[in-house]
């Protein structure tokens, strides 16, 4: 089951793309040696942040959360996240769901509500792109 995140502008993004899978080991003579335990990168996290916006936005913001059931179902990003990217980036942004890659919300990490001004809040959201088995 998907839960579709409301369609509201962030503010601020910052995208760690995902990793590879890999482990790595040194010896006591100092050679290292890498391995990879994986054929695709996971792992992405995207942080959002929605300054000042409506407390009913924001509301909407936590009930997404609570639809999900915390970290446990996926959550549906619409266009409007990736508004401002363009080029390369985007590109690379809309193509990581194409492999396989789903949004999350952060374990153990629910969005924070920051109360501005009556009626009026800022958001923190942090989401993970993970590889699951469902």
């Amino acid at each position: 089951m998907a839960v579709l995140f409301p369609d509201i502008q962030p503010s601020s993004r910052r995208f760690a793309p995902p990793r590879w899978p890999t482990s790595r080991q040194r010896s006591q003579s100092g050679v290292v040696s890498l391995r990879l335990w994986g054929s695709k990168p996971a792992n992405g996290e995207l942080s959002l942040g929605f300054n000042n916006i409506r407390d009913a936005l924001a509301g909407q913001i936590v009930d997404v959360y609570g639809s999900a059931k915390g970290d446990l179902f996926e959550v549906q990003l619409p266009d409007s996240i990736f508004a401002g990217a363009t080029g390369s980036l985007l590109t690379s942004l809309q193509a990581l769901t194409q492999q396989g890659l789903r949004w999350y919300f952060k374990e153990n990490d629910p969005p924070s509500v920051e109360s501005v001004r009556p009626g009026i809040s800022t958001v923190r959201v942090n989401l993970s792109l993970e590889l699951r088995v469902n």
